[in-house]
């Protein structure tokens, strides 16, 4: 079996039409034909069933697409390590990353990494942390960046670094008194406040009940919101509070817009964020380079 003839195969079982296989694959129909054919008599099975103008995998045509999809992506990454021997710089690299990481901390490092390996293409691809390791396992990022990551089969997990999480309020909610006095608040002190936070799902809301729920908290909860940004301006105006990343609030808490505030009976609340990989995937110059920055400034 050729690649090529893989590859035909696979766009005529997605497309399910010979005729659109062969206008995204730039051939004639009658040449997707012949290679379709090729694969049918050195397999001696049929792999389609021709339904009037659409086509439908047989059980031996969807056993063999499962596999030339895997074979095809080791082609692709024979390629690339072919490509990094001779040139060490060339190629793509996509991240996942949960969009706390996103935001706040991986902008200059993709900046950074750009000046140093201008030919890499990048490409970013944001979700909840859960979403990040199931784009890395499924091939969609060569890379990913989450948080409350465990090790599992197929997975390289390595740890980077971990952020704290605070109690965020705005200047004059009672709370802000204790910054200046130095000092920080208890979990039982957030009854009654109303919380802004983030929808269920992601790993911070998983922290923030765990956390409620252990101090006998019964939360009021008044908005849920599926990012940090809108958080922080709910909070500015004076909507309720929230527990967030300190790292994502570090330029309102500079300026003034917002109080942050460590508490004191969960002082080990921290975000605990890693580098993920599939432990099969091959690691070419520029993927070991980002892993190297992200070890250093991480």
């Amino acid at each position: 079996m050729e690649l090529r003839q893989l590859e035909t195969f696979v766009q005529v079982a997605e497309l399910r039409s010979f005729t659109q296989a062969a206008e995204m694959l730039y051939l004639t129909q009658p040449a997707v034909t012949r290679q379709v054919a090729a694969l049918e008599t050195e397999l001696k099975t049929r792999l389609f069933d021709r339904l009037g103008r659409t086509v439908q995998l047989t059980a031996a045509g969807a056993s063999l697409y499962r596999y030339a999809l895997e074979m095809l992506r080791l082609g692709r990454e024979a390629e690339r390590a072919v490509g990094d021997v001779v040139t060490g710089t060339a190629g793509r690299l996509a991240i996942g990353a949960n969009s706390t990481t996103a935001t706040y901390l991986l902008p200059p490092l993709l900046r950074q990494f750009r000046e140093t390996y201008p030919g890499v293409e990048l490409s970013l691809h944001t979700g909840v942390s859960a979403r990040v390791v199931e784009m890395v396992l499924t091939n969609e990022v060569d890379i990913g960046l989450a948080t409350g990551v465990a090790e599992q089969p197929g997975l390289v997990v390595v740890p980077l670094s971990e952020h704290g999480t605070g109690i965020v309020v705005y200047p004059d909610h009672p709370l802000a008194a204790k910054a200046k006095q130095e000092s920080g608040v208890r979990a039982t002190e957030l009854a009654g406040s109303p919380l802004i936070l983030m929808e269920d799902g992601a790993n911070l809301r998983t922290d923030v009940d765990r956390l409620l729920a252990d101090a006998g908290i019964e939360a009021r909860i008044t908005m849920e919101l599926d990012n940090v940004e809108a958080i922080k301006k709910m909070i500015e105006a004076r909507l309720g509070i929230s527990l967030l990343p300190l790292v994502s609030v570090a330029a309102e808490v500079e300026s003034g817009r917002l109080i942050a505030l460590p508490l004191i009976d969960e002082p080990n609340i921290h975000r605990r964020i890693a580098a993920l990989h599939r432990r099969d995937k091959y690691l070419p110059t520029a993927l070991k380079s980002f892993l190297t920055l992200l070890r250093s400034s991480l």
